[in-house]
């Protein structure tokens, strides 16, 4: 665009040379032609830009990191008159990296059509990423006029999505270490431990192997819906500004958590919580399955925090349970139960 422009202006001071040496008819012509009709193009420009809207579509909430958002990008002309072309300047920010400029060029649109089109984008670490609409401008039919476009009314020029951890199966000796763990210590929980037949469908991981020793009856451990398994985040404030350490991290805690969610549901019928500290201030929230991970997720990732803090003497000493340190280490109580 720049060099069209550039080459019209050449034109045009070599034309006003021309005629101020010779008096032509045939230049006066053309100089004439090379005014007017660059001028009724810009007035055709001006209907066209009236009835164009740009609008940020179809945005998603969360996206796995490594995975490519999609958020789409509606171009629609509701006028008679076709596009030539349409620029459009966008910013895509993720965290751990430079902000990055994206320009897109939709060109050849006729009248009252429309069209879509996804950015192209990563998401390769864990948090907020936004991308911004910074300015669309629609040319004319000879490239050399510009005029800005105003997105539609009430729609929005930032987008975000939520670069969620991955999420993978925990290794087969934690699961084992995991059963183990509530073998040994369920039956001490006083109030929260209950003892029933053995029904169809029940986990064998809730068998009573002590009654079964003894009595020779198949008992499995029930709980109360006041019970729950915590896991204790251990991090600090600027660990979080260390980006592939932080997402080494993210990874292991919500896989962890999707572990302990899923396999309190179906064995033990009750929920998963967590707790981290921001601060000074404590957080905690309830995991009741698997799909409220990424709830969680989104929410802490957002916000760094959930709907509200607790006081320390709500939060369970991490000492006493499961917690998983910086190095990604995972604890139960004082001895390490699983390492890379």
């Amino acid at each position: 665009m720049i060099r069209g422009r550039f080459c019209y202006l050449l034109l045009l001071a070599a034309g006003s040379y021309f005629i101020m040496l010779y008096n032509f008819q045939g230049l006066r012509f053309l100089f004439g032609c090379i005014l007017c009709i660059p001028a009724v193009s810009f007035l055709f420009l001006i209907p066209v830009k009236l009835f164009c809207r740009i609008r940020l579509e179809g945005e998603q909430e969360f996206v796995e990191r490594g995975e490519l958002p999609e958020i789409q990008i509606t171009v629609e002309n509701r006028g008679f008159f076709p596009v030539s072309r349409i620029l459009l300047e966008m910013r895509w920010k993720e965290p751990g990296t430079k902000e990055r400029r994206i320009r897109k060029w939709v060109q050849g649109m006729g009248g009252h059509t429309q069209e879509y089109f996804i950015p192209e984008m990563t998401a390769m670490h864990c948090g907020l990423a936004t991308l911004t609409l910074v300015k669309a401008r629609v040319y004319d039919y000879l490239g050399i006029f510009a005029l800005p476009v105003r997105l539609t009314e009430g729609r929005k020029r930032i987008a975000e999505v939520c670069v969620v951890p991955v999420i993978a199966p925990v290794p087969h000796a934690l699961e084992e270490t995991f059963a183990q763990v509530w073998q040994e210590t369920g039956e001490e929980k006083e109030g929260d431990l209950l003892l029933r037949d053995f029904q169809p469908g029940d986990s064998l991981h809730r068998i009573y192997w002590k009654i079964m020793a003894k009595a020779g009856d198949l008992q499995v451990r029930d709980f109360e819906s006041s019970g729950y398994v915590s896991l204790y985040l251990h991090f600090s404030d600027s660990f979080r500004t260390q980006t592939e350490a932080w997402d080494r991290y993210l990874d292991r805690a919500a896989s962890l958590l999707y572990f302990f969610a899923e396999e309190c549901r179906v064995g033990m019928q009750m929920p998963t919580e967590v707790v981290w500290q921001q601060g000074q201030e404590f957080f905690r929230c309830m995991i009741p399955d698997g799909a409220a991970v990424y709830i969680w997720l989104c929410v802490f990732l957002r916000e760094g925090t959930a709907e509200g803090s607790v006081s320390a003497e709500e939060v369970p000493f991490p000492e006493r349970g499961w917690h998983l340190e910086e190095d990604c280490r995972l604890y139960y109580g004082e001895q390490c139960v699983y390492e890379e």
